[in-house]
């Protein structure tokens, strides 16, 4: 059914997601970031239940295998879901319900965790893994390039997905770092090409700030806050 990486950029002081499903609107069930942490739930059971009390008590100080465990605890769904993230430190955490549908698993790297079900078979959540560390670039283009590697490698077995998004939380926001496509057929080729889009309309931003405001518009201009 769905497929995600979470990734880190230490040096950058970014934490991001990338995730795609045969399930609409996968961008607004999922993934979770917050300042160094992001975590995503997915299979049957997942949402806000999940990943609003986890990054809440990561940022209480809570370690993150110690926040996802609890809230797993607490959920009577847990068996039928699937829990992955990673904290900006490398602290990582990944979980593979005994009831998720086959074929089901998770990997976990040095800067990375990548989890899927109804897959192909393993060769997709490998090959995403490996797309990731071996992709020179910002940490949105390597969990652009892992999402179309896992799918290039089998993806979901039921075959074309529904929804993909991108998810970055950083020391500033950018256009780009919340995208969802929400469209069947080839929602991860839409979401690189609105990456892209929208990554061409931030760099532009100020100039055209500059031509309609002079040489010094508001900070909020430029420097604004996105939802996530």
């Amino acid at each position: 059914m769905t497929f995600s990486i979470v990734g880190i950029d230490q040096a950058e002081y970014k934490v991001g997601i990338a995730i795609t499903s045969v399930f609409p609107a996968v961008g607004a069930v999922c993934p979770y970031v917050d300042n160094g942490v992001a975590v995503s739930s997915q299979s049957w059971d997942s949402g806000r239940t999940y990943g609003d009390p986890i990054l809440h008590m990561v940022a209480d100080d809570i370690s993150l295998g110690t926040a996802c465990d609890t809230v797993l605890k607490e959920r009577a769904g847990a068996s039928g879901t699937q829990l992955h993230g990673m904290t900006i430190d490398g602290d990582a955490f990944a979980y593979t319900g005994e009831r998720s549908v086959e074929w089901a698993g998770h990997v976990i790297g040095d800067d990375h965790s990548v989890a899927g079900n109804m897959l192909t078979g393993k060769e997709t959540i490998d090959s995403a893994s490996n797309a990731f560390t071996n992709t020179d670039g910002t940490l949105e283009e390597k969990l652009l390039a892992a999402l179309e590697s896992g799918e290039d490698a089998g993806g979901d077995k039921r075959g074309d997905n529904l929804s993909a998004a991108l998810l970055i939380k950083g020391p500033k926001s950018r256009l780009y770092h919340n995208l969802r496509v929400d469209e069947p057929g080839q929602p991860i080729r839409g979401l690189k090409k609105a990456y892209e889009t929208a990554k061409e309309t931030d760099a532009n931003l100020g100039s055209s700030a500059n031509e309609m405001w002079g040489e010094n518009p508001p900070d909020s201009i430029n420097n604004y806050e996105i939802k996530h």
